[in-house]
């Protein structure tokens, strides 16, 4: 196996840190550190500086807004964005979760349509698939569509829970059960909805993590038959096949990267030798990020080549986001009591303690790992027979 990295992705990595780190760069971030909005710091106008310069969706087809890039070059471009300190929630699930599934499973139009405008951080999205009672095991959503017979209309109706981002996003992927008389994997469907739409009401829910997530109340809301993502009823395959996209763990490994990064720069400091058994984990949390970034790598491939393989992917969310937890509860532990208290913005201790509030939900959202382990089991138990419908696992988006 040839592990090099391609000569390509090295240019697309040196192209995206002149972009990064440049003085207009260095006031955006500013800008949405001060959080004027009075909730996670509005990074949208960051966004759309970044996609002017082509880098948010290096591995689409260019008449898409992409580059035509390689998947290696989105590796890169999450470790930098997270190096940089550039917040990438919103950015994931707009571009490498919708957009992936709608470059994915979109028609044409919508392709066109959308696929640019997200690339070029015009379009934000979010995804509305928790509900207050239905969270991993998403083929109990009780939210409904129902279709006018003449006008084909769909009127949506439920609640929506624990959704990350929704406050900034112009439209929402949205699981909606549609058919009652078949099974409750047959029966749901996809749509895209513009949250401006009437009906729609969005609550900030506060969290422990600088993240909030948002309670949705979707009450008779209108939407035009081509906002149906897919035909009616195919959502549960949508649904398995974008977790490929969503649990690539790219996002995971690129945190722990960093963190384990400003983790060794904090032990080492003022010339401060590391103790044998500190050396001895640091070496355990490296190993594990290069099993991580392999892991990430087969996944985002397999996406790329069209063959998304939703057990590989469970295998590297859960990979990459138990050991982000990991490396920010060890931060904690060995540096103390300068982690706990904090910072200044943006300093390495700052950063530290937001990843300790975030880092027990990072197994929880994008698919809990009890749900993700039980697909590895269930795909290698299987691998030679039909296993049925896969329990995708939604967690918290």
């Amino acid at each position: 196996m040839d592990f090099s990295i391609l000569r390509t992705t090295d240019e697309f990595r040196r192209e995206l840190r002149e972009v990064l780190y440049s003085p207009a760069v260095d006031d955006l971030l500013n800008a949405v550190a001060l959080r004027a909005d009075g909730m996670d710091g509005d990074a949208r106008e960051l966004y759309r500086h970044l996609g002017k310069h082509g880098v948010l969706a290096p591995a689409w087809p260019s008449r898409y807004g992409g580059r035509d890039g390689d998947f290696t070059e989105t590796v890169v471009l999450m470790e930098e964005l997270v190096r940089r300190g550039v917040p990438q929630s919103l950015y994931f699930i707009s571009v490498q979760i919708v957009g992936s599934l709608i470059l994915q499973s979109g028609t044409e139009e919508q392709k066109r349509d959308l696929l640019p405008r997200l690339a070029s951080g015009d379009l934000a999205a979010c995804i509305l698939f928790t509900e207050p009672d239905n969270g991993s095991d998403l083929a109990g959503v009780v939210t409904r569509a129902e279709q006018h017979p003449r006008t084909g209309v769909w009127t949506v109706h439920g609640r929506k829970k624990y959704n990350l981002k929704t406050a900034y996003a112009d439209v929402a992927l949205i699981a909606a059960r549609t058919d009652d008389s078949v099974s409750q994997y047959e029966g749901i469907s996809l749509f895209l909805a513009p949250l401006s739409a009437s009906g729609v009401t969005v609550r900030p829910l506060p969290s422990l993590a600088d993240e909030q997530f948002h309670d949705v109340l979707l009450d008779g809301v209108r939407l035009e038959a081509d906002a149906l993502l897919g035909a009616p009823g195919e959502g549960w395959s949508l649904i398995t096949g974008m977790f490929s996209a969503e649990r690539s763990g790219v996002d995971y490994y690129a945190r722990g990267l960093h963190w384990l990064r400003l983790a060794e720069e904090q032990l080492t400091a003022s010339g401060r030798q590391a103790g044998e058994d500190e050396i001895s984990e640091l070496a355990r949390h490296w190993a594990r990020l290069d099993a991580g970034r392999l892991l990430t790598s087969r996944a985002l491939q397999r996406l790329q080549e069209r063959e998304p393989d939703i057990a590989e992917a469970s295998l590297a969310k859960w990979h990459n986001s138990d050991t982000a937890q990991r490396i920010a509860w060890w931060s904690l532990e060995r540096l103390g009591l300068p982690v706990a208290a904090g910072g200044p913005p943006s300093s390495p201790t700052e950063v530290l303690e937001a990843a300790y509030r975030e880092a027990a939900g990072m197994t929880i959202s994008g698919g809990a790992s009890e749900v993700l382990l039980e697909i590895v089991a269930g795909a290698r138990l299987h691998h030679e027979s039909d296993p049925g419908p896969l329990r995708a696992g939604g967690g918290r988006r």
